[in-house]
């Protein structure tokens, strides 16, 4: 009797592993599938798509961060999606979208936060995460440092292969605290981040939204840096940044906040 409780309580811990690491799995590649390149001649970077329901309908958007929009010269962007063929094949598709019209942004901002909002307009296929999957301010409450994320991103233009797909990173929370997130707004993540990564959506590695989604708690601005100044000489002054290998997150509350509007 006793081996048979203990072989029932190993296919327990097998199967608990099992499940976790499926949903685990299955939140990443969603992460992964509603994340798309911007790009640019001035500015290239990371989105990710979210759909809201307005009025019976699903309305999608860009979260990226407001600093990549702003540094885009021009009046659109390349949007790098992916479609599959009936072989199962993906190819990669890039998409026209207009981020201004006659010099005015089409983008919804939060300046404090480095923070925008794109609409798609109607025609534009892409795979996107609910709304519900950015995190609240509650849903931060099982949220710690030290706690492992991943995020999709492409850092330094680079793409994982020819489909178009982005590059899987991980790392852990490296800051405290992490709320309130109004006081607190942003935090670290000891993961080297790199041009090209900002708007990355950050993901809780391990939490879910409905068990299949991913959590996002948060939106990449940039890289930590120290900086070094040396005066070569009365008029020569010579600055050099070393990077952490830290990179800086915005609360993906201020995201959903602004979608909320």
């Amino acid at each position: 009797m006793l081996c048979m409780n203990r072989f029932a309580l190993l296919l327990c811990v097998a199967a608990a592993f099992l499940t976790s690491r499926t949903f685990a799995d299955e939140a990443a590649e969603k992460l992964i599938l509603a994340t798309y390149k911007l790009a640019n001649d001035a500015s290239t970077a990371t989105g990710f798509a979210v759909h809201r329901s307005e009025n019976g309908e699903l309305r999608y958007f860009v979260v990226t961060a407001n600093h990549v929009l702003h540094q885009m010269n021009g009046d659109s962007c390349i949007l790098v999606s992916r479609t599959r063929g009936k072989d199962g094949v993906f190819q990669r598709n890039e998409i026209k979208l207009n981020i201004r019209a006659g010099g005015k942004q089409l983008w919804k901002e939060d300046n404090q936060h480095d923070i925008a909002v794109l609409p798609l307009p109607e025609g534009i296929s892409v795979v996107s995460l609910p709304l519900e999957c950015l995190a609240t301010e509650a849903s931060l409450s099982t949220v710690y440092s030290g706690d492992e994320v991943i995020t999709a991103v492409f850092p330094e233009r680079s793409e994982a292969n020819n489909a178009g797909f982005p590059i899987l990173r991980g790392g852990t929370i490296a800051s405290y605290p992490l709320r309130p997130v109004d006081p607190h707004s942003k935090f670290l993540v000891d993961a080297t981040t790199w041009k090209g990564d900002s708007g990355g959506a950050v993901a809780h590695r391990t939490i879910r939204y409905q068990q299949q989604w991913p959590l996002i708690i948060g939106v990449t601005h940039g890289m930590q840096n120290i900086t070094d100044t040396v005066k070569e000489s009365r008029f020569v002054e010579r600055r050099t940044d070393y990077p952490l290998g830290v990179s800086v997150v915005g609360h993906a509350v201020f995201a959903r906040r602004l979608l909320d509007q």
